[in-house]
């Protein structure tokens, strides 16, 4: 399925969300080639695109120590963007706190209360 129109957060000044896994080795870390694939993909995109940050995301595997060197680096490359990336832990943890709220004044609240 082709897209005409291109995606509205790939605006500048927008946050971009990339969801990258590898659900075959699910206990594994993410692998390491297709992560400096990806990467090669993202800093064309940023290059070009210049957005204000990005996130990225990896709902599914782990990020071991080779992979968050080779992400320090894309931040290290492109320091006037907002880079951060979440792995399936990091997602994890976000999830199991957000199920103890139950409204949106819960969150607020219990955003207020991790921060004091």
């Amino acid at each position: 399925m082709f897209f005409t129109e291109k995606p509205k957060y790939f605006e500048e000044g927008n946050y971009i969300y990339e969801c990258k896994s590898s659900p075959n080795n699910l206990d594994a870390p993410i692998n390491e080639n297709s992560l400096k694939k990806w990467i090669n993909d993202v800093k064309k995109l940023l290059k070009r695109k210049q957005p204000s940050g990005f996130r990225y995301i990896f709902p599914v595997n782990r990020l071991d120590s080779n992979n968050r060197n080779l992400l320090e680096q894309l931040k290290a490359e492109f320091p006037n963007i907002d880079i951060q990336y979440y792995d399936c832990e990091s997602v994890d943890l976000l999830v199991k706190s957000l199920q103890k709220v139950n409204s949106l004044p819960e969150l607020v609240q219990y955003i207020q209360q991790a921060r004091s």
